[in-house]
Protein backbone atom coordinates (compact mmCIF):
# COMPACT_ATOMS: atom_id res chain seq x y z
CA UNK A 1 0.00 0.00 0.00
CA UNK A 2 1.49 3.66 -1.17
CA UNK A 3 2.13 6.05 1.59
CA UNK A 4 -0.28 8.90 1.85
CA UNK A 5 2.65 11.26 2.06
CA UNK A 6 5.06 9.95 -0.64
CA UNK A 7 2.56 8.84 -2.91
CA UNK A 8 -0.80 10.84 -2.10
CA UNK A 9 -2.65 9.65 -5.49
CA UNK A 10 -1.30 6.16 -5.32
CA UNK A 11 -2.96 5.81 -1.32
CA UNK A 12 -5.92 7.72 -2.85
CA UNK A 13 -6.48 4.84 -5.91
CA UNK A 14 -5.30 2.31 -3.68
CA UNK A 15 -7.97 3.41 -0.83
CA UNK A 16 -10.57 3.63 -3.45
CA UNK A 17 -9.93 -0.10 -4.63
CA UNK A 18 -10.24 -1.44 -1.36
CA UNK A 19 -13.58 0.52 -0.68
CA UNK A 20 -14.79 -0.79 -4.04
CA UNK A 21 -13.91 -4.70 -2.57
CA UNK A 22 -15.85 -4.05 0.52
CA UNK A 23 -18.92 -2.43 -1.49
CA UNK A 24 -18.57 -5.65 -3.16
CA UNK A 25 -18.21 -8.45 -0.44
CA UNK A 26 -21.11 -6.45 1.37
CA UNK A 27 -23.81 -6.49 -1.71
CA UNK A 28 -22.49 -10.16 -2.36
CA UNK A 29 -23.46 -11.14 1.71
CA UNK A 30 -26.32 -9.29 1.58
CA UNK A 31 -27.98 -11.28 -0.95
CA UNK A 32 -26.40 -14.48 0.35
CA UNK A 33 -27.41 -13.95 3.74
CA UNK A 34 -30.94 -13.14 2.78
CA UNK A 35 -31.04 -16.74 0.49
CA UNK A 36 -29.93 -18.11 3.67
CA UNK A 37 -33.33 -19.34 5.00
CA UNK A 38 -34.14 -23.28 4.90
CA UNK A 39 -37.98 -25.12 4.70
CA UNK A 40 -38.61 -28.00 7.24
CA UNK A 41 -40.81 -30.78 6.98
CA UNK A 42 -42.07 -33.72 9.36
CA UNK A 43 -42.03 -37.11 8.46
CA UNK A 44 -45.78 -37.58 7.91
CA UNK A 45 -45.96 -34.18 6.50
CA UNK A 46 -48.22 -32.59 8.96
CA UNK A 47 -45.97 -29.53 9.75
CA UNK A 48 -43.52 -26.96 7.46
CA UNK A 49 -41.26 -24.81 9.25
CA UNK A 50 -39.55 -22.13 6.81
CA UNK A 51 -36.33 -20.88 9.15
CA UNK A 52 -34.20 -17.53 8.17
CA UNK A 53 -31.48 -15.69 9.29
CA UNK A 54 -30.30 -15.90 12.57
CA UNK A 55 -33.10 -19.08 13.41
CA UNK A 56 -35.77 -16.29 12.93
CA UNK A 57 -39.35 -18.04 12.06
CA UNK A 58 -40.56 -17.06 8.97
CA UNK A 59 -43.54 -19.63 8.40
CA UNK A 60 -45.35 -22.76 9.94
CA UNK A 61 -47.86 -24.38 7.53
CA UNK A 62 -49.92 -27.31 8.55
CA UNK A 63 -51.56 -29.48 6.92
CA UNK A 64 -54.69 -31.14 7.60
CA UNK A 65 -53.23 -34.22 8.91
CA UNK A 66 -52.40 -32.16 11.88
CA UNK A 67 -56.31 -31.99 13.20
CA UNK A 68 -55.71 -36.09 13.62
CA UNK A 69 -52.67 -34.90 16.54
CA UNK A 70 -52.78 -34.33 20.06
CA UNK A 71 -51.84 -30.55 21.00
CA UNK A 72 -48.70 -32.46 23.14
CA UNK A 73 -47.35 -34.25 20.06
CA UNK A 74 -48.38 -31.79 17.37
CA UNK A 75 -46.11 -28.86 19.47
CA UNK A 76 -43.85 -31.75 19.42
CA UNK A 77 -43.55 -31.85 15.92
CA UNK A 78 -43.65 -28.39 15.23
CA UNK A 79 -40.68 -28.07 17.59
CA UNK A 80 -38.92 -30.91 15.67
CA UNK A 81 -39.39 -29.71 12.66
CA UNK A 82 -38.45 -26.33 13.93
CA UNK A 83 -34.92 -27.69 14.96
CA UNK A 84 -34.48 -28.79 11.90
CA UNK A 85 -35.22 -25.83 9.30
CA UNK A 86 -33.08 -23.83 12.11
CA UNK A 87 -29.68 -26.28 11.77
CA UNK A 88 -30.43 -25.80 7.81
CA UNK A 89 -30.70 -21.90 7.70
CA UNK A 90 -27.68 -21.87 10.18
CA UNK A 91 -25.72 -24.19 8.00
CA UNK A 92 -26.94 -21.79 4.77
CA UNK A 93 -25.57 -18.89 6.13
CA UNK A 94 -22.22 -20.50 7.12
CA UNK A 95 -21.52 -21.59 3.61
CA UNK A 96 -22.92 -17.63 2.49
CA UNK A 97 -19.98 -16.51 4.51
CA UNK A 98 -17.79 -18.82 2.89
CA UNK A 99 -18.64 -17.97 -0.30
CA UNK A 100 -17.94 -14.20 0.39
CA UNK A 101 -15.27 -14.35 2.71
CA UNK A 102 -13.64 -18.05 2.18
CA UNK A 103 -13.61 -21.14 3.59
CA UNK A 104 -10.69 -20.40 6.05
CA UNK A 105 -11.90 -16.69 7.19
CA UNK A 106 -12.47 -16.25 10.37
CA UNK A 107 -15.59 -15.10 10.31
CA UNK A 108 -16.60 -18.82 8.49
CA UNK A 109 -14.78 -20.44 12.11
CA UNK A 110 -16.76 -18.64 14.24
CA UNK A 111 -20.00 -19.50 12.71
CA UNK A 112 -18.72 -22.95 12.40
CA UNK A 113 -18.44 -22.90 16.16
CA UNK A 114 -21.48 -20.89 17.57
CA UNK A 115 -23.65 -23.54 15.73
CA UNK A 116 -25.41 -26.13 18.11
CA UNK A 117 -24.28 -29.83 17.27
CA UNK A 118 -26.18 -31.83 14.53
CA UNK A 119 -27.58 -35.24 15.94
Amino acid sequence: MPSVFDDPEGYMRDFQSRIATMVDKASSLNEAMEAAQATAKSPGGEVRVTVGLGGTLQEIKLSSQAQTLTPRTLAALIKETYDEAAIQAGNASTQALASVFGEDSEIVRQAKASRPPED
